[in-house]
């Protein structure tokens, strides 16, 4: 899924039903018909319509007129309009096999298709959310589709279309939303049913505000991303560290997709700011063993670090261990996980001697003493969204005393906006909300303004390009000029036994 982004030609007006697809630095294109070079008419085999292109469909249509194999020509280009997503095409060259002479062999072929291409109005009203309602993603639909239903709909009605986590499936339910007239899509929440949602809409012309977490989107195709990815966090992070005055900085994340996404964007956006990133490094993300990848980021192996090696021998190996002082060199660590793994890789640090800022204003003397008359680098710890869960003060107890947390959500502790979803949301679940319900309750109040604004999908689409919301559950946000969504992120801390608006 990582290195799979969609880009539906962003670069220039494209001509309709154009689209470009990245995939590891593959591009496919697909496009309407456009003269190039005359055709042989004379040369051109009918014996295999299904391997003509439009162009050359259109030369032997234009010989012809309604003499057999006209219908089935007629149907073939018919059938190449509306793949690439030009109905109005496909509708001519319907009407034009209707008086050929062989329409009669081709009729449910025709009708079939003409009910594909239909020219159905738009109901202004009516927007269809993509959602896995159903399948192994079921309880994230679940999720947000009652975030959804508690969001101000402003006259809005919902249609709830279940893509069942499954790309085909969210393919055909993008067919079923333009049948049913819907101004616009919200959703799917998946990366891979949203590249296919993505695709599928903007051949159908319809305005598709993605909940998918990934970088991704296209104004000008009618495609907009409403929520966070992992890189916007990474990148939200690194503002924060240089806002904040943290001048040397390091990574240490999972190995997955989401940690690697969240690590290189944070990494790439501190070097723009100009802060030194003085160490990177990764870890197991199955849950196995974490303290050889902790020692690895630490430079606390014996082999490499002769420092080291001379304590240990000089100390003894379990004493050693406890009492060495490692050279650390970065005053901001930021770690992109879940709370729960979160909590084991932090319990490793303050074991191996890192002095992590767990208080205000730490008593210098006192750490000078413990580290052999060194004044060692205090490390302030940052996580993201998944450190955001109230059970981590106690699973991280001191080592995540003092630490922030940079999430687009911060819950009850935000505006009254955000209080009262927080309370709907309860209410309707029995549950708190999560990051992922709070941005899609913004994502479809942002749509639901939108809608009001339009009566066409082309109107949708400019409207959705400028929507605002001067206070969400996840603050004030909008649609910046590259279709994503902009917002500020709160910046929490844990004190004691709870997370807490930092100061």
């Amino acid at each position: 899924m990582r290195g799979l982004v969609i880009a539906l030609v962003a670069c220039s007006a494209p001509p309709k039903g154009t689209w470009v697809e990245h995939d590891v630095g593959q591009s496919h294109a697909t496009q309407g018909p456009e003269s190039v070079s005359p055709v042989a008419v004379d040369k051109v085999d009918l014996t295999n319509i299904d391997r003509l292109d439009e162009r050359t469909i259109a030369a032997v249509l234009s010989k012809l007129g309604d003499t057999a194999p006209a219908a089935r020509l007629a149907l073939r280009a018919a059938r190449l309009a509306y793949h690439r997503g030009d109905d109005e095409a496909a509708r001519a060259m319907l009407a034009r096999a209707t008086h050929a002479a062989d329409e009669p062999s081709v009729h449910s072929e025709l009708v079939a298709l003409g009910k594909l291409v239909a020219d159905i109005a738009v109901q202004p009203k009516l927007v269809a959310v993509l959602l896995p309602l159903t399948g192994r993603f079921a309880a994230i639909g679940s999720e947000l589709k009652a975030a959804i239903q508690v969001a101000p709909g402003e006259g809005t009605t919902w249609l709830f279309l279940d893509t069942k986590g499954d790309p085909d499936t969210a393919t055909a339910a993008v067919e079923t939303a333009r049948t049913k007239g819907a101004i616009a899509i919200l959703g799917p929440a998946g990366e891979r049913e949203a590249l296919a949602a993505a695709r599928a809409a903007s051949l159908r012309d319809i305005p598709i505000a993605l909940l998918a977490p990934a970088d991704g989107a296209d104004p000008q195709a009618g495609v907009f991303r409403l929520v966070e990815s992992p890189a916007d966090e990474g990148r939200a992070v690194a503002r924060m560290a240089q806002e904040q005055g943290f001048p040397t900085v390091a990574v240490l994340a999972p190995r997955d997709d989401v940690g690697a996404d969240s690590a290189a964007a944070f990494v790439t956006e501190a070097k723009r700011l100009g802060l030194a990133v003085n160490k990177q490094g990764s870890y197991d993300a199955t849950g196995g063993n974490l303290e050889p990848d902790v020692k690895e980021f630490l430079d606390l192996v014996p082999a490499r670090n002769p420092r080291l090696a001379e304590h240990l021998a000089r100390k003894g190996v379990k004493k050693g261990w406890q009492t060495f002082s490692p050279d650390v060199a970065f005053s901001l660590l930021y770690i992109p996980d879940r709370y729960d793994r979160a909590a084991l890789v932090t319990a490793f640090l303050p074991y191996f001697g890192v002095e992590l800022r767990t208080v205000q204003f730490p008593d210098l003397a006192m750490l000078q003493k413990k580290h052999g008359g060194h004044l060692p680098q205090v490390v302030q710890l940052v996580g993201g969204a998944g450190w955001h869960h109230p059970t981590l003060p106690i699973r991280g107890g001191t080592a995540v005393q003092g630490a922030l947390i940079v999430d687009t959500f911060a819950g009850e502790l935000g505006s009254d906006v955000a209080a009262r979803f927080a309370g709907d949301y309860q209410k309707r679940t029995g549950r708190p909300p999560s990051t992922a319900a709070a941005q899609a309750h913004d994502a479809a109040w942002l749509v639901a303004r939108a809608r009001r604004q339009a009566t066409t999908r082309a109107a949708m689409r400019a409207a959705l390009a400028r929507a605002r919301l001067d206070d969400g559950a996840c603050g004030p946000s909008g649609i910046g000029a590259d279709g994503e969504i902009e917002r500020e992120p709160s910046v929490l801390e844990v004190e004691a036994d709870q997370i807490v608006i930092a100061p």
